[in-house]
């Protein structure tokens, strides 16, 4: 099963960073890119490694991303919040939870 995860994280961060032309979805940085998972892998099932889940965030713009999480999903910086982050994807919790059932 951990080579199957290591798959999908591997697949996830190629097909996040390719939807987004591998730039910061915030601010269009191209440098040390990570694919955030949006809702938390923990909370989604099989990891919630699709696509419809991620999003390309530079350092800066993932620290805020993760400030929901670290914060018990109680505070977060504005355009934040994981409804804010999937809207700029073009997604939703809905369906990045259907997604990754089909995994």
């Amino acid at each position: 099963m951990k080579q199957l995860h290591k798959l999908w994280r591997k697949q996830f961060r190629e097909s996040v960073f390719s939807r987004d032309n591998y730039k910061c979805k915030v601010c269009g940085s191209t440098d040390e890119l990570d694919a955030h998972h949006i809702t938390d892998r923990h909370e989604m099932p099989n990891g919630g490694y699709v696509e419809s889940n991620g999003i390309t965030l530079c350092p800066k713009h993932h620290m805020n991303a993760e400030s929901f999480h670290i914060n018990n999903k109680t505070k977060w910086d504005d355009g934040f919040h994981p409804n804010d982050l999937y809207i700029l994807i073009g997604s939703s919790y809905d369906i990045a939870y259907k997604n990754s059932l089909k995994l």
